[in-house]
């Protein structure tokens, strides 16, 4: 074994159980999406970091991150913002609004009245998806 290599394997132990996944909801079309992307950096991290992919290109494009969420609650549903290009994530007692218009994102209260489920982020066959339902409120728990 080289030097190289016995430097270079302490990395490789360390990134060996990080975990580094991403899911769209495609609204119209490849460029007109949500993204999440969901990161545990570390094999001993006890949570995800979350960000959320705004776009409707080419007018706009923009990452924003979420609050890190436990690996066992790391859900993050969809629902309709009662207006065009508008959508309320929930990501357990959080909610977020997003614009797909201006690629637009604010932390903002719990509506008084659930909006219409789109569909959930969450994991399915082994592998973060977005699942499209009507019923996604209930998938998140």
């Amino acid at each position: 074994m080289t030097r190289l290599t016995l430097l270079m394997l302490p990395l490789a132990v360390l990134l060996a159980g990080c975990d580094i996944e991403n899911a769209a909801f495609m609204i119209e079309n490849k460029d007109h999406a949500l993204t999440l992307n969901r990161e545990k950096p570390y094999f001993w991290s006890g949570e995800y970091k979350l960000a959320i992919i705004v776009s409707r290109m080419p007018t706009c494009q923009r990452r924003y991150v979420m609050k890190p969420a436990r690996l066992t609650a790391a859900n993050v549903s969809v629902f309709d913002g009662g207006e065009p290009n508008r959508y309320l994530l929930r990501q357990g007692s959080r909610w977020y609004a997003v614009n797909t218009t201006d690629c637009a994102f604010a932390v903002v209260e719990k509506p008084a009245e659930v909006p219409g489920a789109i569909g959930v982020f969450r994991r399915k066959d082994d592998a973060l998806t977005f699942v499209k339902s009507t019923t996604a409120e209930a998938e998140q728990r």
